[in-house]
């Protein structure tokens, strides 16, 4: 089958689940505050979409639904991806699709969705190769209008969010880039499942931080409850903790394991955002 019989089929499948798109739209106030500016977003549970981190960033962004503006209950930020997911105490999505672990070949017939709010838009792209973060590079030229959008493959799966351009030099210009389903699903799935570590006692919910995307790695903080052990000695959301008492650690259980294994206080290097600081946890 050829490209364009195929992209035409593509565009016909989405056309027809237009109304229950799982592409979403998503807004902030620009910092003057004389209009919103708009970026995409795809919904992947009922409750929960994700976007561009950098959208997201010292902003309040709300979801544009049906012309009305609901904001999320919070913002879990995964930085090394430059992602970030809104959380809503309620259900708003009617139609949503979880990443999984894919990532569309060279070549492969994909689709870009961008929602705003005067519509939706279809790019017909293909991947034509793989940068050294992981990200794919697109062929399609920049646009403010698709940043964010949510990437479909010929079988309407998600295939991962145009996070920016990228320009390799070689005559071409610049081009989208694509974050694949690949790198980020195992963050939205651990979140989603609530698979990673919970500790009440000590406060926080974390999971590796190992993507392809980031130089640093370590255990990404998604949650740290107020008033808890961890909030009080300085820990607070999106933090990438890289070393515990001088030791590279990698995985929540080790967190877990030395917060309940010792009485002795325990210092945690971390990274915060391009900042680095020093959390000390005291014994008990």
């Amino acid at each position: 089958m050829s490209f364009v019989l195929l992209s035409l089929l593509m565009a016909f499948n989405l056309m027809n689940g237009m109304l229950d798109s799982p592409a979403v739209s998503v807004g902030r106030f620009h910092e003057n505050n004389n209009y919103v500016e708009i970026c995409s977003g795809i919904a992947v549970s009922p409750s929960h979409a994700v976007t561009l981190h950098a959208f997201t960033r010292g902003n309040d962004p709300f979801l544009i639904l049906k012309g009305n503006r609901i904001y999320p209950d919070s913002v879990i930020p995964f930085r090394d991806m430059g992602l970030s997911l809104l959380v809503f105490a309620d259900s708003v999505f009617n139609a949503y699709e979880q990443p999984r672990n894919t990532s569309p070949p060279n070549g492969a017939a994909l689709m870009i969705v961008a929602n705003h709010p005067t519509g939706i838009s279809v790019v017909q792209t293909f991947p034509m190769e793989q940068l050294d973060d992981g990200a794919l590079l697109l062929a399609a030229s920049p646009s403010s209008e698709l940043m964010g959008a949510p990437v479909f493959d010929s079988y309407n799966a998600l295939a991962g969010i145009v996070a920016g351009s990228f320009d390799p030099q070689d005559g071409r210009g610049e081009l989208l880039a694509l974050v694949p389903s690949s790198l980020w699903y195992f963050w939205i799935e651990t979140f989603l499942a609530d698979a990673g570590m919970s500790t009440p006692e000590f406060g926080v919910t974390a999971m590796p931080a190992t993507s392809g995307l980031s130089e640093v790695h370590g255990i990404l903080i998604l949650d740290v409850q107020t008033g808890s052990t961890a909030w009080e000695s300085g820990l607070r959301e999106g933090d990438i903790v890289t070393t515990i008492n001088g030791e590279h650690v990698y995985h929540p259980e080790a967190l877990k394991v030395m917060v309940q294994n010792t009485t002795e206080e325990l210092t945690l290097h971390v990274q915060r955002d391009s900042e680095k600081v020093l959390v000390v946890i005291p014994g008990r």
